[in-house]
């Protein structure tokens, strides 16, 4: 379906008046008081580990906004973090929490009930899961 040149700039009209209007989310939500950033992972790789029936490793580079707390959650297989920036608090059901500065890393056993926090500065780390192929990478926990 291709539009005709007036439909077009009604189309263009109608969609940055919903937006001046708020009735569609702006692009510039930086100003505004209630918007929250959120957490970006960047997958470096994602591959099938050779010799290894069914397993493949994932490596990540996630930044975590300050004051951000994950929901409980486990993974199927090992995963291991080291932070490059920041401050991030490993809580685990059952044990003390763990805080991890720059330049520590932690490993979390499969089926561990977990999450993460960060304080005033956020957290930037670089995360390395080894599980089985085809099963998601996560799971949310009660």
């Amino acid at each position: 379906m291709t539009l005709s040149l007036r439909a077009y700039r009604l189309l263009l009209l109608l969609i940055l008046t919903c937006v001046g209007s708020g009735a569609l989310p702006s692009f510039a939500q930086a100003e505004d008081e209630s918007f929250e950033p959120t957490v970006i992972a960047q997958n470096l790789l994602r591959e099938a580990i050779e010799g290894v029936a069914d397993k493949e490793v994932m490596v990540n580079r996630v930044s975590f906004p300050p004051h951000t707390e994950l929901p409980w959650h486990w993974h199927p297989g090992e995963e291991i973090f080291y932070v490059i920036e920041g401050v991030v608090t490993l809580k685990r059901r059952d044990q003390p929490d763990q805080s991890v500065s720059a330049g520590g890393a932690q490993k979390i056993a499969p089926e561990v009930i977990h999450t993460g926090l960060t304080g005033e500065e956020g957290a930037e780390l670089v995360i390395f899961r080894v599980h089985t192929s085809g099963l998601p990478e996560r799971y949310l926990a009660e």
